[in-house]
This record gives C-alpha cells, structure tokens and sequence, in this order.
C-alpha cells in the first residue's frame, strides 16, 4: 500500500494545482468571456470526444494493464507491444468506418436543440482518435507504476493550455472556431511528451516476429479485451451520457450550466482516481502471484482512505456552495446548477467509500461479470436520463447518473461478497461518518460573513481542522494517521 500511498499523494497534488488552475478556466474565464452556449459546446464536444475512446479501443488498453506484468523483461516484449498496436490501428480503423456510416444519425439527435455540434462533427472525431491513442500510452505508463507524469500532463499541461487558449479568445486575439482547434493541439501536445518518455524508457520495442506469443495466447487476449471493452464503455457512458443528452434535449446553453456544477461535484472523487491508477497494475501483479490478503488489504484500506478525503471534500464544497456561486461571471444563470452539484456529489462520495472493487473484479477470473454488471447499467443510465430529464430538467440528469453510480456499486459489493466473502467496511467506516456529518452540521451552521471570499477560507479552515482534528483523534486509518503525522514533522 505504501507505493499506492506514494503514487496517489503525488498525483492528488499534481491534480488539485490542475484544479485551481480548472476553477481559472472553468469557474471564472469560460462565463466571463463566452456565452453559455459557447461554454456547453465547448463541453459537448470533449464529452462526445471522450465517450468514444472505448469505442476506438475495445478493450486494448486493459489490455495492456492485465498482460503487461506476463511480458515485462521478457525477450519476446517487443511482440507483446506490437500486437497491441496492431490491435489498435485495426480497432482504429473500424471504428473510423462505423463513424462515418453513423454520421447523420448523430447530426440529427444535436439538429433541433444543439445545431452548432454539427458543425464541429469532424473534429469529433479526430478528438476522439487522439484521446484514445493518447489512453492506450497513458496504460503503459501506469504499467510502469508511474501515474505522475500522464497526471501531470492531463491535469496541469492541459489545462494550462485550456488557460492560454481562453486568455487568447478573451483578448480577441483568436475567434471561438481557432480556440477549438488550439484545444485539439493542446491534446496532441500531451501524446507527444508522453511517447516521448515512452520511447526513452524502452518501453516501444517492435519486431515483425511472433515466435513466442502463439495463436491461442492471442485469442485470450482478444476476448479479454472484448469483455472489458464492454466494461469501459459502459463505464464511461454512465460519466458522460447525462451531458451529451442534456445537450441533444435540453440544448448548449443547459449543457454549460450541467457542465459547471458537474465540474465542481467531480472534485470529490479526483483522489480515487489516482488510487485506482496505480491500483490496478498492483491488483494484477497480487493476482497474478495469488496473493489474496494484498487484495483484501487494499480494498478495505482504499474504502476508508477515499471515505475520508471524500467526505471532507464533499463537505467543504457543500458549505462554501452559495459563496461559490457567487464568484462565477454570470452567476444568476449558473447557479441554476446548485442541487446538480449536491446530487451528483453524493453520488461520487457513494462511489469512493466503495473503493476499488470494480479494479478488483476487472482483475480477476470473474473479470466477465463486471461487463454485464456495466451492460445493464449502461441501460439503466441511458433510460433514467431520458425519463428524468424532460420531467426535472438539469436535476433529472444528476438524478439518474447519482442512480447509476449507486446499483453499480451496490451490485459490485454484493458479487465479491459472495464469491470472496470480501468487503470493505468496518467499525472504523462508521467512525468516519459520524465525524463528516458532526463536521457539515458545523459548517452549515457556522455564522456567515459578508465578503464571500473570507467566507470561504473561514469556513474552510473551520471544517478542516474540525474533520482533521478528529481524524487524528479516532485514527480510523492507519495510513491517513500515519500521512498527517509525516507531514506535521516536516513541516515542523
């Protein structure tokens, strides 16, 4: 657990100087200087970008992370990464090929409310071929126990040039259509150094000779490929579907609204995904070596450690939300977003105290039931957003997301609780509760003070050393006891 630790402390920091930098972008120049449909076209366009990448993929690059550890110092290595890249351009080109064919299906469910997504529908998909490429290296880097730099790049490099790009538009020194492309080329900025790293560490190695990985090797690999390709997308559809059909329902300028809060709502769960990065290729190696008790360790020490950094994030946007709100350009339209973020909120909190048993199955030989776990959720997603959204709006789409992430992990826990006899909680997750709702009900009800901004940090500052004080007291943690003492003594 230590390099988990390790890994994931570095990158939660590298991602929370990605996130000021976010809230710049995001929360203050998007609103300023473009116009709510602007911003949601903006967000429509990498949304749909990024709910295609498993489409592009099928499953390649789990792939990589499920296989790597077998191949790695192998002499034959270089067939192993051949084959994924020939996977990949095969994938590549199918894909390609579906797009086209299903172009005007997909021009016609933006034509009445979001016509303008139309006329951006090749860059759609470029965007997507990039990002998935871009996936498939991020996947070797993690196979290599290294989630700082792909962090780095995707929550710091990228969004400064997003900062760049929207300084320009601010300026008037380029038009909304340039900023899109100088977007694009912000993507393409991030492959180049992360191949870069690649190729420097030896990690390409090519050959025209598969003398050691046979036929029947290979078709494992696809159809463990196939499975967890269904998985991902899923995965990504239950993330990305309520803002694409928000967009084709509601229109771009909802879209901004949804967008923003949703923004705001995803920082809860931001330090779980850098646990689940360096995760998974531990979680292969402890399978592959049958070390169960690892498994075991890390899923009850990853539900505990994302409880309560997510409870304390949760809670410190919950009470600082209207004085937040109130700094955004614009605020009486965005605002309208306000119970999206406490609705999707919960539900990103419900899905961090689940740690990582999703990792844990994907993993596994049961690796299969996580593909129709995510099929039907998939489903139920996609129809709740379409009953919901017409009927409750902005609301409705959270509300139906917030649904999803709940049976998804609901169904997680009660699989590997019957076949493993595994779960997560503990007298110590009850702990963990009592101290975040003592703590909101604090911050809720602390006096209020006329400058939001003083308002904010105080009432920041306030739940902090509340929550943090009897963390330290309680330790229902060992690892997050043993971080805070750590940091205490170098500060000292």
């Amino acid at each position: 657990m230590g390099v988990i630790i390790k890994q994931s402390l570095v990158s939660t920091i590298l991602t929370y100087v990605g996130v000021l930098i976010g809230f710049v972008n995001f929360l203050y120049l998007f609103p300023r200087y473009m116009s709510p449909s602007e911003v949601g076209l903006v967000r429509i366009l990498q949304d749909t970008a990024m709910l295609m990448v498993p489409f592009v993929q099928l499953g390649v690059s789990q792939l990589v992370i499920k296989y790597y550890p077998q191949f790695k110092d192998k002499k034959y290595y270089s067939e192993f990464v051949t084959l994924v890249l020939g996977l990949f351009l095969a994938s590549s080109i199918l894909f390609t090929f579906i797009f086209l064919v299903f172009k005007l299906n997909i021009i016609e469910f933006f034509q009445e409310k979001a016509p303008a997504v139309n006329d951006y529908i090749f860059y759609i998909l470029g965007l997507s071929l990039l990002l998935a490429i871009h996936q498939l290296l991020v996947s070797f880097a993690q196979s290599l126990h290294n989630i700082i730099l792909p962090n780095f790049l995707k929550e710091v490099v990228l969004r400064a040039l997003t900062l760049v790009g929207i300084s320009l538009f601010a300026l008037q020194i380029i038009d909304f259509h340039q900023f899109i492309l100088l977007l694009i080329s912000s993507y393409l900025v991030s492959f180049l150094v992360l191949s870069g790293y690649l190729v420097k560490n030896k990690s390409f190695q090519f050959t025209l000779k598969f003398e050691h990985i046979k036929w029947s090797a290979i078709q494992k690999m696809l159809s463990y490929s196939l499975f967890t390709f269904l998985g991902a997308s899923g995965i990504l559809i239950i993330g990305k579907v309520d803002s694409i059909m928000v967009g084709g329902m509601l229109g771009t300028g909802e879209v901004a609204i949804y967008t923003t809060a949703f923004y705001i709502a995803v920082l809860i769960e931001l330090p779980k995904r850098a646990v689940a990065q360096i995760g998974m290729p531990i979680i292969s190696r402890a399978f592959k070596n049958n070390n169960f008790e690892e498994i075991k360790t890390i899923y009850s020490k990853s539900s505990i450690n994302n409880l309560i950094i997510g409870s304390l994030l949760f809670i410190g946007i919950w009470v600082n939300l209207d004085s937040l709100y109130s700094l955004i350009p614009n605020s009486e339209v965005y605002v309208l977003g306000k119970w999206v973020v406490l609705i999707i909120g919960t539900g990103k909190l419900l899905d961090m105290v689940a740690g990582l048993n999703g990792e844990i199955i994907v993993m596994s030989k049961h690796y299969r039931i996580n593909v129709y776990l995510v099929v039907t959720l998939t489903i139920f997603t996609v129809t709740a957003n379409y009953l919901l959204i017409p009927i409750y709006g902005l609301e409705g789409a959270a509300i139906g997301s917030s649904l999803a992430l709940l049976f998804f992990n609901l169904s997680k826990f009660g699989f590997l609780y019957w076949k493993e006899k595994i779960q997560p909680f503990s007298f110590q997750t009850i702990k963990v509760i009592a101290i975040a709702t003592l703590t909101l009900l604090v911050g809720l009800n602390a006096p209020e003070l006329s400058n939001r901004i003083f308002d904010i940090i105080y009432r920041s500052i306030l739940v902090t050393i509340l929550f943090g004080g009897l963390i330290i007291w309680l330790k229902p943690s060992e690892d997050v006891d043993g971080l805070i003492k750590s940091l205490l003594r170098r500060f000292k």
